[in-house]
């Protein structure tokens, strides 16, 4: 109940840690900001452990139709840990957003967001989009586009088109199909198998979800570079992804509106700081990851063991063995398979008692 009447809860999720909550706050303000008030924010905070003074600077920011809740799962991912792939500035919460359905089956659809993220549009409009046939609805991912040899990667290693690469920091998600579709079970069936290095749970989600995805306006999550075509009177989301972030460097497009609402947290003068000292040092090793980053992408490409050509591979023996089995079951090329088995063992038969007489009249 909201001011005395019956609202819908609109659910939505984040994921972060220690290192991530000064701009979850920011993302938060600004969701809240531009949020209808004729719904309930129903915030839930996915996290292996955030500090109770970074909560308490968090729950500022909270609005009378909003509320929060940190979930640890922490003892949930104790056992498995060591089998996610990480890099760089990634950290066990980005696999986090795969646990989703099956911890909160009381929801059939949910919204996530990542932590690096302002919001610019109503939340609301995203959430009320139609996925009932689609397993999530997302944005096209921008950086595969703009970058080589990214633009390679998803038709040459995941076996998805490159226009059909989505990016997975704003994932409109049907939890219920999510749950008819085991695709949890699947996704760490599909770990066991196989690591996706490049974007790591992004990949995963673009493999699993394959064929079931709506595609929304690339304004509900707009990357901090030019794209060709767009028009900012779409903009309702920006993400500042990769080493796009306003705290680490100035003259980041869109830093406008990132900072707007740091000055409205608690955070802001972390975060205002963490901007003044990020190091030439600290920059040069961006430079060099990202470097890293396209030579990663290059070895899977040339992997003759990656996901889609061993999935090739796999399909063609299949394939075959179905092939072989509808011919084997031919009416007609039962009766041969029938008259040359039956000839055969005549045939081994009269070969057997041949070489008997031979080995007897050696013998004698």
């Amino acid at each position: 109940m909201f001011f005395n009447k019956q609202v819908q809860q609109i659910p939505i999720f984040f994921a972060s840690d220690n290192n991530y909550a000064p701009y979850l706050a920011v993302t938060l303000k600004s969701l809240l900001a531009n949020a209808s008030p004729d719904y309930f924010y129903k915030i839930h905070v996915l996290t292996s452990h955030i500090d109770s003074d970074y909560k308490d600077k968090i729950n500022k920011v909270l609005t009378p139709n909003s509320s929060i809740e940190y979930i640890s799962l922490a003892n949930q991912v104790a056992e498995i840990k060591d089998k996610f792939c990480l890099r760089d500035y990634y950290s066990l919460e980005t696999y986090y957003r795969f646990f989703i359905a099956d911890l909160f089956p009381e929801y059939d659809k949910v919204i996530y967001l990542d932590c690096d993220l302002i919001i610019l549009g109503d939340i609301s409009d995203l959430y009320y989009t139609n996925i009932s046939n689609y397993l999530v609805a997302a944005a096209h991912e921008q950086t595969f586009s703009q970058f080589p040899p990214f633009d390679r990667y998803p038709e040459e290693v995941l076996g998805v088109k490159l226009k059909n690469a989505f990016n997975a920091g704003m994932l409109l998600i049907n939890a219920k199909m999510f749950r008819a579709y085991n695709i949890q079970q699947r996704f760490f069936n599909l770990m066991e198998r196989f690591k996706f290095r490049v974007t790591q749970d992004e990949d995963y989600l673009n493999v699993l979800c394959k064929d079931k995805v709506r595609y929304l306006n690339i304004g509900w999550n707009k990357m901090a570079f030019d794209f060709p075509g767009f028009d900012n009177v779409d903009l309702q989301i920006i993400h500042y992804n990769l080493a796009y972030k306003p705290w680490h460097y100035e003259n980041i497009m869109y830093e406008e509106y990132f900072w707007q609402y740091a000055y409205q947290t608690d955070f802001y003068d972390f975060i205002l700081n963490q901007l003044k000292t990020y190091s030439d040092e600290q920059k040069a090793k961006d430079e060099r990851e990202f470097e890293r980053l396209k030579n990663i992408a290059i070895e899977d490409i040339n992997d003759p063991y990656n996901y889609k050509k061993t999935m090739e591979r796999e399909n063609q023996r299949h394939y075959i063995r179905r092939g072989l089995s509808s011919i084997g079951h031919m009416p007609g090329i039962k009766s041969l398979c029938r008259f040359l088995t039956s000839q055969g063992y005549k045939i081994l038969y009269e070969y057997t008692k041949r070489r008997e007489r031979q080995n007897k009249t050696f013998s004698s």
